[in-house]
């Protein structure tokens, strides 16, 4: 398996021309799915039109109390989770509200079992245009794994298709990675210990293929976000190919409130680096104690263009978390809208405690 080393800087050189970023997301989706902790909801339908405090369509949790970093759906439409050392599949047709708890149709392990295992500790997950399931995560270096569609068939710990690891201190692929349509791999990226600036680049399909053996390419594009971020917490694209950014800050406020910035970034056929946001979208009181955005976590589009956020709440506060929508038409120019809608937790179910990545999906019936 080929590995690679890529330095710790990144510079603004010479790049061969991108495609068109259009983000590899299917529109026909309805269901808003969260992360909480050591489950999941789906949340659908009326429970998304107006503000309030709705109970989820369907949630499940693990038997073990795992905790869940990171979910993403395949082109068929199975939802793919992390857990713990793993990722496990649960096929679309065993998807049912009469369900509580995780039921793995397919489940990877990567236990160590020697030193040559190449990864323990999955964070986040994508799949590529060809349906090759891609998860990053530490081993003990960042380190980005793939798996072809044949080996995502059965259970069992296959060797990876291709390895790619960076430098133990980049943070490359800690929080998210995504393919677009184009099949150029996004990830996100800190420079070093000493220099927590982060940003998102981008790999072609070639350079992704000279990574595999041994290579180090300059990304093509280089987006920096920024300021005063403690760590990039999410990036999606719109429809229209814009890059969004969404990063929490370091300073809290007046109630402990963190908050957090939504950059977006005109990224069509741009190469290089990108630092100055074309749109700026900062928090916005929505209650006597509270803003918009407070330490936030997810991001996700829906299929109107209405752009979604997650907040899990400061350190050192009572509160539970929230989710925020801003109409399309709140994210033409930068300020600080008001969301025109706010999710708050139902606390039968608690299930918007602590929610971290978002991400809209296939309805459960």
């Amino acid at each position: 398996m080929a590995a690679v080393m890529v330095t710790t800087f990144i510079y603004a050189g010479p790049c061969q021309s991108q495609a068109y970023p259009a983000a590899a997301q299917k529109t026909k989706s309805e269901g808003l799915w969260v992360i909480n902790s050591n489950f999941l909801d789906e949340f659908q339908g009326g429970s998304l039109q107006k503000s309030g405090d709705p109970r989820e369509t369907f949630g499940l949790t693990s038997d073990d109390g795992s905790s869940i970093p990171n979910l993403t759906f395949d082109h068929a439409d199975n939802l793919w989770v992390i857990f713990g050392t793993g990722v496990g599949e649960l096929a679309r047709n065993e998807l049912s509200t009469s369900k509580r708890r995780f039921r793995f149709h397919v489940q990877l392990s990567f236990l160590a079992t020697g030193e040559a295992d190449p990864y323990i500790f999955p964070s986040t997950l994508a799949f590529d245009p060809a349906g090759d399931l891609w998860l990053a995560g530490t081993a003990p270096e960042s380190t980005l794994i793939e798996f072809t569609p044949d080996q995502l068939a059965t259970s069992g710990n296959p060797t990876p298709a291709s390895t790619i690891n960076f430098p133990g201190d980049s943070g490359i692929g800690s929080r998210s990675i995504l393919f677009d349509s184009a099949g150029d791999l996004w990830l996100s990226f800190q420079y070093s210990v000493s220099d927590n600036s982060v940003a998102v680049i981008e790999y072609t399909p070639a350079q992704i293929a000279e990574m595999q053996t041994g290579s180090s390419p300059t990304p093509t594009l280089t987006v920096k976000a920024g300021p005063l971020s403690e760590g990039l917490s999410a990036f999606t694209f719109d429809r229209s190919g814009n890059l969004w950014i969404l990063v929490p800050t370091t300073e809290s406020g007046a109630n402990l409130v963190y908050g957090g910035l939504v950059e977006m970034f005109n990224v069509a056929g741009k190469t290089g680096t990108l630092s100055q946001p074309d749109i700026v979208i900062s928090p916005a009181g929505i209650s006597s104690t509270n803003q918009s955005m407070d330490r936030p976590n997810g991001l996700a589009f829906d299929d109107q263009g209405g752009l979604w956020v997650s907040s899990d709440i400061s350190a050192g506060r009572y509160d539970t978390g929230f989710i925020v929508r801003y109409a399309p038409n709140q994210l033409t120019t930068s300020g600080s809208p008001v969301p025109r809608i706010v999710l708050t937790a139902n606390h039968k179910g608690s299930n918007l405690d602590y929610p971290s990545p978002i991400i809209f999906g296939p309805t459960v019936n």
